[in-house]
């Protein structure tokens, strides 16, 4: 992805004239990251917006109990940290790139230089912190109403939506993913994980192609997660998918 395309793919800079977004352009430097390495530690000094050009990035929440929840995994185009960034109060999670990865990179100071001199970047601060809040509130209601299965395939949808590969036997899932990862994702035990992720593969829902998982029915699990609570977000791609 090349500089210029954030102008389209990114919320963020969705309403800028082409004129403002060659000075915003100026401000915007890369970093490039290995598998497995930390972008930013929970709790650390936010000084930095992140935009991932390529790669996947896991954002992941730790407990005081040595706990960890796994709140999204970005991919391309897609903003993390923002949130510390803006409220001044440290990274809210840690991030670390699932496989190599390089960012585009804003410094604090350059956003809220933005934020004052262009209105169009102000607005979609707010619209993203908004969405960023509702999805945390239905994550928070899911947690503690909903089935594992329910958890567990919405999880796997949301990880379609974002990183799906369109195949002739389903929507692929982009990235390696471990029992322990879909147990972190969804606040369950990996037992449950376990026993839940088999359970759809029996039932034909799922199946594993090269160590990664394919998404054969999506039908059933839109069914079985409820989709209404996702909204507009999710949207999986179709390719020459047959969804029956």
């Amino acid at each position: 992805m090349k500089r210029r395309e954030l102008l389209d793919i990114v919320p963020l800079f969705a309403g800028l004239s082409l004129r403002e977004w060659e000075e915003i352009e100026q401000c915007l430097y890369e970093r490039r990251f290995a598998r497995n390495e930390l972008v930013f530690l929970q709790g650390a000094p936010a000084d930095t917006l992140y935009i991932v050009k390529s790669g996947r990035v896991k954002v992941v929440r730790h407990s005081g109990h040595n706990k960890a929840v796994v709140l999204r995994v970005c991919s391309e185009g897609q903003m993390l940290g923002n949130v510390g960034v803006f409220d001044r109060n440290g990274y809210l999670a840690s991030a670390q790139a699932v496989e190599p990865t390089t960012t585009f990179c804003l410094s604090r100071s350059d956003c809220f230089d933005l934020v004052k001199r262009y209105p169009a970047f102000a607005y979609a601060v707010i619209a993203d912190l908004s969405r960023r809040l509702r999805g945390a509130t239905d994550l928070i209601c899911s947690l503690a109403v909903d089935r594992a299965e329910q958890r567990i395939a919405r999880a796997l949808l949301r990880l379609a939506a974002n990183s799906g590969q369109p195949t002739d036997e389903g929507v692929m899932i982009g990235m390696s993913l471990t029992r322990q990862d879909v147990a972190d994702m969804t606040g369950t035990t990996v037992e449950t994980a376990i026993r839940t992720m088999s359970k759809f593969r029996r039932e034909g829902l799922i199946h594993l192609h090269r160590r990664r998982v394919v998404l054969a029915d999506l039908k059933r699990l839109q069914s079985i997660a409820h989709t209404h609570w996702l909204g507009s977000e999710l949207e999986l791609p179709q390719g020459n998918l047959c969804l029956s």
